[in-house]
């Protein structure tokens, strides 16, 4: 019994001194005991002193509040769009010898590109009927301004597309574009991988 006693003197002790008024120099702040400073003042157990029960604002500081978690929003991430349809042949074409700073397709560049052509002979039904087209992408290796190798890519796949019509494909069943320095198959670093970057890529897309 005398146990017991303890406990509820020390439980109305606590609950004297949380809510005392606050003393000389210092002030209620929110129904918060604060010292002329301004910090909290504390009692012996380190809790909060407050100058009534009924407080307006809960502080977390405290620890009389919930601490609120912010939910964080996944950071924004960048999707690559691939066109719709299924790739039906990919002819890539790396070895066109364009002369330096030129667009012109030399003879043994379009002897080239005959035999790449017969490639994509089964799918003529396909693209008369509409069913299918032809990507026809340019690409530059890093020699030179970006800007620059990007406007050259797109010449270079315009003079491909150009001469595929020429062998019959119709240019409306065609998509002509040029990515200049992006995608690297080989090391830009070496003669032999930025011959293979100069490429130019045929894919016949279903649709």
């Amino acid at each position: 019994m005398k146990h017991s006693r303890k406990i509820l003197v020390a439980a109305l002790g606590l609950l004297v001194a949380s809510t005392l008024p606050a003393q000389a120099g210092e002030k209620k702040v929110n129904s918060y005991v604060r010292s002329g400073d301004g910090t909290l003042v504390r009692d012996s157990n380190k809790d909060c002193v407050r100058s009534s029960s009924k407080t307006t604002k809960l502080l977390e500081e405290c620890g009389d509040a919930p601490k609120v978690v912010v939910k964080k929003e996944p950071e924004k991430v960048e999707i690559a769009i691939v066109e719709e349809g299924t790739v039906l042949e990919h002819v890539v074409i790396n070895n066109l010898q364009f002369a330096f700073d030129s667009a012109v397709l030399t003879t043994e560049d379009k002897a080239i590109l005959d035999n790449a052509y017969t490639r994509l002979a089964p799918y003529k039904e396909l693209l008369q009927k509409e069913l299918s087209h032809i990507n026809v992408t340019g690409y530059t290796d890093t020699s030179g301004p970006e800007a620059y190798n990007q406007k050259l890519s797109e010449r270079r796949a315009n003079a491909v597309a150009d001469y595929m019509v020429s062998k019959g494909t119709d240019r409306g069943h065609m998509i002509v574009k040029g990515m200049g320095e992006a995608n690297p198959i080989a090391d830009n670093s070496t003669r032999a991988g930025r011959i293979r970057n100069r490429r130019v890529e045929l894919d016949v897309i279903k649709d």
